[in-house]
């Protein structure tokens, strides 16, 4: 019993850096445009139709697939950043929903009618076994965790430490403060949802070899479970999103393991409705926001 609780624990870690990265690139686009970005899922399926993609066209190396991917994903988050993002600043919040709404249906119905609406194979990765204690599991999930680890650690000294995350700390505590000292806004905002993008796809990526199957609608529930985790944490806060990532792929991975599998999904929802009733602002304050 013991050590099949331990295999659950591990699992939710897995499940939870994919969630907390996804998160991350929302909490953040949250912290400087006061939006939630429902398309945010959508760049998480990005990410692992171009690493697909690339697979399959131009190279069976992984190693690269994981570059072009992020790439051909930077490129379109450049396109829509300038194209729908950047106007966003200072707009209703409701139009903020709405745009990413229609994001998020454009770029889902884009890969269907590109790929086909059935699942795919992602082969590839690094799938060989790994043991951890008495039980062994692929490379893959091991480099996913790091990876996480990694990213959060450079975030986090990127918006305390370099002149882009002073703007993103500014831009995200008074937007008329800084428009009015000169810091452009709407360059902070563009760079800011690259920054997030990016690492959405980035973590498409790494979990398509855990997945294995692919398909254009993955995207929905990434964005409704990233939505709740960001709730969880505080709303802008990384370093919140972090922990309830992780904390949310556990509870999942416990649930799945002792209750049923069908019960999983139900988690993130549950938490969401029980942190909008009790507790608002999350597990953190909104004070603490980067």
């Amino acid at each position: 019993m013991d050590s099949f609780i331990l295999e659950q624990i591990v699992n939710g870690i897995i499940t939870g850096s994919m969630y907390a990265l996804v998160a991350a690139g929302m909490t953040m686009i949250f912290g400087v445009l006061r939006a939630i970005n429902f398309a945010h899922g959508e760049y998480y399926m990005l990410g692992t139709f171009a690493a697909w993609w690339v697979m399959s066209h131009l190279t069976s190396e992984y190693s690269l697939a994981i570059i072009g991917g992020v790439a051909i994903v930077s490129v379109i988050a450049v396109v829509i950043g300038r194209a729908v993002m950047q106007r966003l600043v200072g707009q209703p919040f409701q139009a903020g929903v709405l745009a990413t709404l229609g994001l998020s249906l454009i770029l889902q119905n884009v890969v269907i009618l590109a790929f086909g609406g059935g699942y795919k194979v992602f082969s590839g990765g690094w799938i060989e076994p790994i043991e951890l204690g008495d039980f062994g599991m692929s490379q893959q999930r091991v480099i996913l965790v790091g990876v996480t680890v990694v990213v959060f650690v450079a975030l986090e000294w990127m918006v305390r430490s370099t002149r882009l995350g002073r703007s993103i700390r500014a831009v995200s505590q008074n937007i008329e403060c800084c428009q009015v000292n000169g810091i452009d806004v709407e360059q902070v905002v563009r760079k800011t949802f690259l920054i997030g993008v990016a690492i959405a796809a980035l973590s498409g990526i790494l979990t398509g070899p855990i997945n294995v199957s692919i398909y254009g609608g993955m995207g929905e529930s990434i964005t409704l479970k990233t939505f709740a985790v960001i709730v969880m944490g505080g709303m802008g806060n990384v370093r919140g999103t972090l922990i309830a990532g992780l904390l949310l792929g556990v509870v999942e991975s416990l649930v799945a393991g002792f209750i049923g599998l069908q019960y999983r999904d139900s988690v993130g929802f549950i938490a969401l409705l029980l942190m909008l009733m009790l507790r608002p602002h999350g597990l953190f304050s909104s004070k603490a926001r980067f």
